[in-house]
């Protein structure tokens, strides 16, 4: 089997202040019974429809760890991309997340540090309406230049 593979892979001298990589998704009730059987959380908020009803979100809304799920694939596929290593992250949902809308997740550096060689991003999740559903801040320490070096000679 063959698994898809890093679209980029970006040193901390790569990355600027200010750049930013954006990935749209969209939560189907699919992905909520994956993340239910991994977290173990089967809150009837997420799973039943008659009891979402009856919340404050009037329906079904998805586990608020799916959305900040994404920027582990904007961090592990894209910016940094390969050989970047997620270090901390903080998240507050400022929204829910319903099923079967559309969202887009945000990833902007905001301080490039060559001496910790590591890069913080903000991390924001937005709803087609341009609501911010989540806001955070991830660290990451992106590929060592000298692995990558290594790679590109091979």
């Amino acid at each position: 089997m063959s698994l898809p593979q890093p679209r980029a892979c970006m040193t901390v001298d790569d990355i600027s202040e200010g750049m930013s990589f954006e990935k749209t998704y969209t939560v189907t009730y699919e992905m909520v019974k994956k993340f239910a059987e991994i977290s173990e959380d089967w809150n009837p908020v997420h799973h039943n429809p008659e009891f979402a009803a009856t919340t404050v979100f009037r329906q079904q809304i998805a586990h608020g760890m799916i959305s900040v799920a994404q920027f582990s694939g904007i961090f592990g596929m894209d910016m940094p991309g390969l050989g970047a290593i997620w270090m901390s992250q903080s998240a507050t949902f400022l929204a829910p997340v319903y099923l079967d809308k559309p969202y887009t997740a945000v990833a902007t550096a905001t301080k490039v540090d060559a001496e910790s060689k590591s890069v913080t991003f903000t991390t924001e999740c937005f709803d087609a309406e341009g609501k911010k559903v989540l806001t955070g801040e991830g660290m990451l320490k992106p590929i060592p230049a000298k692995v990558k070096a290594k790679m590109e000679a091979a």
